[in-house]
């Protein structure tokens, strides 16, 4: 019986180890300094009324990593940006309509079903969406981080103007754009 309680114990800890490890820390440190400026290098900042929102989409799974991001976002803008706080909404892909009249969604990694449920809704809403994976920009998220040997944000222009978002001119050439296959 011990020895079933021992090994119990330790697949716990592997299980909540290998859960932990799903999201960069790191990673979610630089997406909550970037979000809210992407908003305001965009032609979202016309949807800012008093406060910036940014709608946080997850799996039930991943709430822990969402709260961490929410956090950080609140950390790195204690009291707002450019005279705007933060406003930020933690859901999941089944209850996508609290993000109504958000700026930004932000997606956390999930199955094609909720991630095209999820570009629809923001395109639908005219909301921009950043996936925290790039693989995304190939399903249509406008926006990620590239991550090489120095940390871009990675547009994805097609994607951004087909839900009719305009970015500056300073984003465009600090960022990496993805194009999609056969384009050039």
């Amino acid at each position: 019986m011990l020895f079933l309680t021992k090994l119990f114990t330790v697949f716990c800890l592997a299980t909540a180890t290998i859960h932990a490890s799903a999201y960069d820390d790191e990673t979610l440190s630089i997406f909550s300094k970037i979000l809210p400026r992407i908003i305001l290098m965009s032609s979202q900042k016309e949807k800012i009324k008093e406060s910036i929102q940014i709608c946080v989409v997850n799996d039930k799974i991943d709430e822990r990593s969402a709260i961490s991001l929410i956090d950080k976002l609140h950390d790195a803008y204690p009291n707002g940006i450019s005279n705007h706080p933060l406003v930020l909404t933690n859901t999941t892909y089944a209850s996508m309509d609290k993000c109504q009249n958000n700026p930004l969604i932000f997606l956390f990694n999930s199955n094609d079903k909720n991630i095209e449920k999820a570009l629809q809704y923001s395109h639908d809403h005219k909301s921009m969406s950043i996936s925290y994976d790039p693989k995304y920009l190939e399903n249509g998220v406008d926006a990620s981080l590239f991550l090489g040997r120095k940390v871009t944000p990675y547009l994805n222009i097609n994607a951004l103007r087909k839900n009719g978002i305009e970015v500056d001119n300073l984003l465009i050439r600090i960022s990496k754009i993805y194009l999609y296959e056969g384009e050039k």
